[in-house]
């Protein structure tokens, strides 16, 4: 604290401004009122796998709460395919028909080839299980004697 006389403390703005005459600036963006308009987010369904679905309790299984939507103008139009239009779906849905039925033949395959390769490696592990297993013991009486032999030699010396 300064013990001056004459000394007296810097005004504030606000008093400064009051006795000038002077408004308080009013700057749009540190207005509180106005609230930008934002569009509403739209996200889309959660999609669980049949599977899971299957497996989960039924509190936590979604529930189809919004049925879909009919479209309204399907109802009133009907599409009336003609003869080569009928033939290139029905030829279309054949074909992804067969696409399937190879793609399940595939996968059989292939669980049936994983099985047996399985095996095949469990065969060779027993076998390799059985063989160390041999190596060892034979490992181990070797050391027995060895521990043997020692001992008599201490009890000679």
């Amino acid at each position: 604290v300064v013990d001056v006389a004459q000394w007296r403390p810097a005004r504030l703005i606000g008093e400064l401004r009051a006795t000038n005459g002077m408004a308080v600036p009013n700057k749009t963006d540190s207005q509180y009122g106005k609230k930008l308009v934002r569009a509403e987010r739209k996200f889309n369904p959660l999609k669980v796998p049949k599977a899971l679905e299957a497996s989960l309790p039924f509190k936590s299984k979604p529930k189809n709460e919004s049925k879909k939507k009919k479209n309204k103008l399907g109802k009133k139009a009907a599409v009336v395919s003609s003869d080569h239009e009928r033939a290139v779906n029905s030829l279309i849905s054949r074909l992804y028909t067969v696409r399937k039925e190879k793609h399940r033949i595939r996968q059989d395959t292939k669980t049936k080839k994983k099985a047996i390769k399985e095996k095949r490696e469990q065969f060779i592990v027993d076998k390799r299980e059985v063989v160390s297993k041999e190596i060892r013991k034979k490992r181990y009486i070797k050391q027995g004697n060895e521990e043997v032999q020692k001992r008599k030699k201490m009890r000679l010396d």
